[in-house]
């Protein structure tokens, strides 16, 4: 068995760690290029999004790699994404591309007996015991998490690096030795001294940088080429930020405990029902940005995500509502990052100028309050 899957965010690195571990051979895709989406998009529907054009083009090229058997994901409800594995498929088999199929689907959907059945034929060519490899999946996944919490306490800190790019070399420098290790020890290893890294470098705690959140389409948030490297604009324009919808997240979700966040689901006024996708999560995640006092909410899609579109419109009702500051940014295959960009800053520079104003509005209103005020001294 020669495995492969999608290239999703940092999955291929933590994944090849994973594998050779336990002595699985594994066929990692080339990232993602235009010319890859130009690939994809000349065998897909016309209709559908950038995910599947994008997922359809690695799968191309890992065949011709010698890939032979696919992991992958699914979702439930309306979003194509849950139909993905049967469409990519049928197309791919049509052209010639023949693949042995496992796709991960929710436990709620397909049962927990059956989501390890297959997560069992994926190790099945490992020589490996079944200690060992229960003890790769965590390490594994203590990697996975090492390194968003990793990202995350980076996003929060560029605000208020004093150099700037230090924060963004970290994380860069980390994803080198990652996609270099040969093993999880040494991958976790790798993640402990970058977080020391990390805590080292100088900051400036009397500054107020802007504090934004991030959400959307799975896809989109998870990938880089997706939404044009978001990210790393953001990190260089010095915005600390929060990105809480990564592949740590939705192991979380469909695997390793399905119900963790249903308690943060019910309740929600705005969108009280599932549509497919996790556009619930979108919205959930909008309320709570109200109320903890972000600065903005930068929501990412691919054109045609459905249960995006719906969450956008919602959005349209918090911002009058809630006071919410929601830039929408749709990706689609003609490219344009300058313009994708150009939003974003102006976005940035938008809020910016606002918070400004309103600390200056706080400190007149506290001058205003103290003018007139003598003190007197005990005894006079």
């Amino acid at each position: 068995m020669k495995l492969t899957f999608p290239h999703i965010g940092d999955a291929h690195l933590v994944g090849r760690i994973f594998f050779s571990e336990l002595g699985i051979e594994i066929v990692t895709p080339p990232y993602n290029t235009i010319s890859k989406l130009e690939k994809g998009s000349g065998v897909s529907p016309d209709e559908i999004c950038i995910p599947f054009k994008l997922m359809v083009a690695n799968l191309m090229e890992a065949h011709a790699m010698g890939a032979d058997t696919v992991a992958m994901p699914a979702t439930m409800g309306p979003c194509r994404l849950g139909e993905y594995g049967e469409l990519l498929k049928s197309i791919l088999d049509k052209r010639g591309y023949k693949f042995h199929w496992i796709l991960l689907d929710s436990s709620k959907a397909i049962g927990v007996r059956e989501l390890l059945r297959r997560l069992s034929y994926l190790v099945s060519d490992s020589n490996k015991g079944l200690p060992e490899i229960l003890l790769a999946l965590n390490g594994t996944y203590r990697l996975i998490k090492g390194l968003e919490k990793l990202e995350q306490k980076a996003h929060l800190l560029v605000g208020y690096e004093e150099d700037r790019g230090a924060c963004k070399k970290i994380i860069t420098h980390c994803r080198r030795e990652l996609s270099e290790a040969g093993s999880i020890h040494e991958a976790l290893r790798s993640i402990r001294q970058h977080h020391k890294r990390l805590a080292q470098i100088n900051v400036n705690r009397d500054k107020n940088p802007l504090h934004l959140l991030m959400t959307g389409e799975i896809y989109s948030m998870i990938e880089p080429f997706a939404n044009h490297h978001m990210e790393e604009v953001l990190m260089d324009m010095g915005v600390s930020f929060e990105k809480r919808v990564t592949l740590g997240w939705w192991i979380d979700r469909t695997i390793v405990h399905p119900f963790q966040l249903k308690k943060q689901l019910l309740g929600n006024r705005y969108l009280p029902y599932e549509i497919g996708g996790y556009a619930k999560d979108t919205i959930a995640e909008g309320i709570l940005c109200s109320r903890k006092g972000y600065d903005g909410v930068i929501q990412v899609f691919p054109v045609g995500c459905m249960p995006e579109i719906v969450a956008k419109a919602v959005f349209g009702k918090m911002m009058k509502e809630k006071k919410l500051s929601v830039l929408t940014v749709i990706y689609d295959e003609m490219g344009g990052e300058a313009g994708y960009i150009t939003r974003i800053e102006a976005f940035v520079d938008m809020l910016s100028r606002r918070k400004r104003i309103e600390e200056k509005q706080k400190y007149d209103a506290t001058m205003k309050k103290n003018r007139g005020k003598i003190n007197v001294l005990p005894g006079h």
